[in-house]
């Protein structure tokens, strides 16, 4: 695989900030530390936060991973954390880059990243004030929203509208509100970057006591082997690669002793709700055709999310839906536009690729779309905030839209007048 095929590397490139693949792999080979306050790195607080970074900073450097949290070895967790990260007790010099949770920067770490997660609320460079501790879902969006700015400051992408920024986001999904996992479960269809992230932080949300989750998961493709690169529930290696997701990861979500069913299968126009699937859907799909036909199979509810490919402004969309095919036709009539490429430049790669026999370098790289890994964390905190929501009774149609850089942007929320 040419470096340029590596989807973080991909994006990178066609930010337009780093012009050769051999410079951005050099920048994204850095080590990375993440340090938090000992005292709050458990099982519930913010040890969720702290696995979610680890995970998607894995996938978007090839350097390593040290986690100075007071801990030996993790707490529980959806899948190990690959080889390259490491715990350790002390400050370790080679890390470049450091990132703090829930505690101010050392007094020489003048370019640490840092941020903080109580209750429902999320800070960034700053502390938030009280003794609640982070939920599962703002955990997320915090590594969510440190993992993108991890990558966007080493390749050196401008903040996006840096002049709106706020240091804190309250995800207002009701924090310490008692709510109940449906006793049918959850149907999840699509089983990439999105559904892993739902999943992962599902796991969170359950790992400190309640009822056993059942689920179904619902996929039609398999596993290719760039699939590592984005989703947080593939570990290293390739022993997964040509598996089909649906039933690779019910065989993983049973270790979790979930109750759970794989099912492989295609959506079309005339397919509907089996008898057997839980009513309320979450959806991780990139195609808004079949994010229309999953609306109109029969499911009594739906959560979606959707990412964008750019790493310029990396955007993100969620919604709460009925299953109203005039609706989605209004939301989803249209196919996405189309992100920025790299078609008008004219840098020595570019010219390399465009040189390339039949020019399918240039092919290859223009057709390669991937959304950042720690992208998928954010929209995981909001859909599983909307989830939240539906479970206590909420029916109303939500939209959603967030961008993850510069951190912290305020997001827009509103109900869908039908």
């Amino acid at each position: 695989m040419e470096l340029y095929e590596n989807r973080i590397i991909n994006g990178v490139l066609k930010s337009d900030v780093v012009r050769e693949p051999e410079e951005a792999r050099a920048l994204l080979s850095q080590d990375i530390e993440i340090v938090a306050h000992g005292g709050r790195a458990t099982q519930d607080d913010l040890w969720p936060c702290i696995w979610a970074l680890a995970s998607v900073l894995q996938r978007q450097f090839s350097g390593k991973i040290f986690i100075r949290v007071g801990l030996t070895a993790p707490l529980s967790q959806p899948l190990h954390l690959g080889s390259r990260c490491h715990f350790v007790s002390a400050s370790v010099n080679e890390a470049r880059l450091k990132i703090y949770l829930g505690r101010v920067p050392d007094s020489n770490d003048s370019t640490a990243l840092w941020g903080d997660s109580r209750g429902a609320r999320i800070s960034y460079q700053s502390l938030l004030e009280g003794n609640a501790r982070a939920d599962p879902i703002s955990c997320f969006a915090l590594a969510g929203y440190l993992g993108f700015a991890a990558l966007a400051t080493t390749v050196r992408i401008p903040a996006f509208r840096k002049d709106l920024a706020v240091c804190q986001l309250d995800l207002s999904f009701g924090y310490a509100e008692p709510w109940a996992f449906p006793k049918d479960g959850l149907t999840f269809i699509g089983l990439g970057q999105l559904g892993q992230a739902y999943l992962s932080l599902l796991f969170f949300l359950t790992a400190t006591g309640g009822p056993t989750p059942s689920v179904i998961l619902l996929d039609k493709d398999s596993f290719e082997p760039p699939n590592y690169s984005t989703q947080i529930l593939l570990e290293e290696g390739d022993a997964w690669v040509g598996l089909e997701k649906a039933k690779m990861l019910a065989n993983r979500v049973r270790e979790w002793r979930w109750l759970v069913e794989g099912e492989v299968t295609k959506l079309v126009w005339n397919w509907k709700r089996p008898a057997h699937h839980p009513r309320l859907a979450v959806l991780g799909l990139d195609d808004f055709g079949v994010r229309r036909m999953a609306i109109s199979a029969g499911y009594d509810w739906l959560v979606d999310a959707g990412l964008g490919t750019s790493f310029i402004t990396p955007r993100l969309s969620w919604h709460s839906l009925p299953p109203d095919p005039a609706l989605a036709r209004e939301l989803f009539g249209d196919e996405r536009a189309a992100e920025p490429s790299a078609a008008g430049r004219d840098t020595p790669f570019v010219i390399r690729l465009r040189e390339t026999p039949g020019g399918c370098g240039w092919v290859t790289f223009q057709n390669i779309q991937a959304s950042a890994p720690a992208l998928g964390l954010v929209a995981a905190a909001f859909v599983w905030s909307e989830i939240a929501c539906v479970l206590r009774g909420r029916r109303e149609p939500i939209q959603g839209r967030a961008i993850a850089w510069s951190p912290l942007l305020s997001y827009y929320l509103r109900q869908i007048n039908r």
